[in-house]
C-alpha cells in the first residue's frame, strides 16, 4: 500500500520512488535469460501451431507470473500490486468462457491469430536478445 501524502513535495516523492521502482523492475526484466525463455516458448508454440495446426490455437494457459517466478531484484511498487489484484480480478471473472466463445466465434480467424501472436512473440524476443547483446557485448562461453 501507498502511504498517503501530506503535501505536494512528499507527493512528487511518492511518485518519484514508485517510478524508480517501476522501471527498475522492467530494465531488470527486459534482456534477462527469463524472458527470453518465456518468449522463445511463445514463438515456438504458435510457430509449430501455425505451420502444422493452423486450425488451432495452442494451449498456453500455464504459463503464469506466479508459477514461473520474477527475477528477485524485480518490484513493481504500487503498480504490481494493483496488477496483482487486477490478475485476480480476471481469474474469478467469466474472462475464460467468454474468450473461448469468441474464439468459437471466429474460428476462420485463427489462423490470423497464430500469426498474429507468432510474429509478436519473435519480435520481443529479437528485440529481448538485442538489449541481452548491447548489456553483455562479451559472453564467457
Amino acid at each position: 500500500m501507498v502511504r498517503q501524502p501530506r503535501d505536494l513535495a512528499e507527493a512528487k516523492q511518492i511518485f518519484q520512488e514508485e517510478k524508480t521502482k517501476v522501471t527498475t523492475s522492467i530494465s531488470a526484466i527486459a534482456g534477462s535469460r527469463w524472458l527470453m525463455a518465456i518468449l522463445a516458448t511463445l514463438v515456438i508454440a504458435f510457430g509449430t501451431h501455425l505451420a502444422y495446426a493452423p486450425g488451432r490455437l495452442p494451449a498456453v494457459g500455464g504459463i503464469s507470473l506466479a508459477a514461473v517466478g520474477l527475477p528477485p531484484s524485480v518490484d513493481f511498487g504500487f503498480a504490481g500490486d494493483q496488477a496483482k489484484q487486477a490478475a485476480e480480478a480476471a481469474a474469478n471473472s467469466e474472462a475464460r468462457p467468454r474468450a473461448e466463445e469468441f474464439v468459437a466465434a471466429n474460428q476462420d480467424k485463427v489462423p490470423i491469430f497464430n500469426g498474429v501472436v507468432f510474429g509478436l512473440a519473435l519480435l520481443l524476443l529479437l528485440g529481448n536478445m538485442w538489449i541481452m547483446t548491447k548489456r553483455r557485448p562479451y559472453s564467457r562461453g
